[in-house]
């Protein structure tokens, strides 16, 4: 139970930082998707089954700020959610090289379901970057909490 609040928690903090803070790391018209790379770790950690849900949550959330593409969001998070919780029991994740693997794979997935009603070179433009911007601030923050949980054990 408290795993779950902890990351609602969690998805609460990217949404937030998400919507006011992002912005600021633009690059090229190209931003990292932090709810996004959030609910991957959430599929890692818990599985397909609270990662479908709290990613259809945050992505309903993240589509009331844009009614006319309403529940795309949602629909995109939740298969995403629901992609990579599958694939972790197929998957050993422990690498760092792995896991920004799969969070570029899971914002190219994103991405691709939310980019169909557009052409196909809108979403290579926008979504590989995004998918390699996104896997580089994953880097950093994996390489970052592997530290801290070393720091801590010793």
């Amino acid at each position: 139970m408290l795993t779950v609040v902890r990351h609602i928690l969690y998805l609460a903090l990217a949404f937030l930082l998400q919507t006011t803070w992002v912005h600021h790391l633009e690059l090229h018209g190209v931003q990292p998707d932090l709810i996004l790379l959030v609910l991957v770790f959430v599929a890692v950690a818990s599985g397909h089954t609270q990662a479908t849900l709290l990613g259809f949550c945050v992505g309903f959330l993240q589509d009331t700020s844009s009614p006319e593409d309403l529940g795309l969001n949602a629909l995109a998070k939740s298969l995403v959610g629901f992609g990579v919780g599958v694939s972790r029991t197929g998957i050993r994740a422990d690498t760092v090289q792995v896991q920004i693997l799969l969070i570029c794979t899971a914002v190219l997935l994103h991405d691709l379901v939310y980019c169909i009603g557009y052409s196909g070179l809108f979403w290579l433009h926008f979504g590989i970057g995004r998918a390699l911007y996104t896997g580089l601030v994953g880097a950093v923050l994996i390489s970052a909490a592997q530290a801290r949980q070393r720091y801590l054990t010793i």
